[in-house]
């Protein structure tokens, strides 16, 4: 049982299971700021433009059904701005890795005095022709 223990803490404690740990609880957090940008900001404008008092209100009746239309569309809305601010940390995450390589495979590539003689015969060999 302690065996079973320790390696349920190591992989606890291991560092994708906190990362994804921490990822959820900031984007449950982002998550409500964006539902509070809709509902709050964005919907009123809609419902001013379409000429409804709120837009989440709007509710087609077919039969005995209700179609929450408008909640749908304010659901819709918040998964397209959560969708687009996903997509920009993932390029801005991509670029910064790129810039981070390119850097490194800089850094990895010491000049050596045979390196540097190289070059030098390559240079003289094309003043040559």
């Amino acid at each position: 049982m302690r065996n079973f223990i320790s390696e349920f803490r190591d992989f606890i404690m291991r560092g994708n299971v906190m990362d994804l740990a921490v990822a959820f609880i900031m984007g449950a957090a982002f998550q409500t700021v964006v539902k509070s940008v809709v509902n709050d900001l964005i919907m009123p404008l809609i419902g001013i433009i379409t000429g409804s008092i709120s837009f989440s209100n709007i509710v087609w009746h077919v039969g005995a059904a209700n179609i929450k239309v408008g909640s749908f569309i304010g659901t819709l809305i918040t998964f397209l701005l959560t969708s687009f601010a996903v997509f920009l940390i993932l390029k801005a995450i991509r670029k910064a890795q790129a810039i981070a390589s390119k850097n490194s495979e800089e850094e990895a590539v010491p000049e050596t005095e045979l390196v540097v003689l190289q070059e030098i015969r390559d240079a003289l060999a094309e003043k040559k022709d």
